[in-house]
């Protein structure tokens, strides 16, 4: 396959996890749907560009900045994550988007 080929691809196949977002949105989101969309993004985007890129830590960042504070209830990050708040489903999916979307216009 050639580099434009491989490319369109990648571009296509990131649009496509991006899209995905909404999905997520109007399902809850599912906290278990999220971290198997999260997983993926993440394995795409290491694929992609490699594991120390921006692209890849900064999409890690987001998804795997802890969520829980010490004094609410739950043992260390064993604890599914809320969805409202600064660290909540919801904001995380904001930020993945706009982190995804700069990424695309980018390519």
């Amino acid at each position: 396959m050639n580099q434009i080929a491989t490319s369109d691809r990648a571009k296509e196949r990131l649009a496509g996890l991006t899209k995905r977002i909404k999905r997520l949105r109007g399902t809850g989101p599912n906290p278990f749907d999220y971290w198997i969309w999260a997983d993926e993004t993440r394995a795409v985007l290491e694929m992609v560009f490699g594991v120390d890129s921006a692209e890849a830590r900064g999409f890690s960042e987001i998804v795997g900045t802890r969520g829980r504070t010490p004094e609410q209830r739950g043992q260390l990050d064993n604890m599914t994550l809320n969805l409202h708040g600064e660290w909540g489903i919801w904001a995380r999916l904001d930020r993945c988007e706009a982190h995804l979307t700069h990424i695309l216009e980018a390519m």
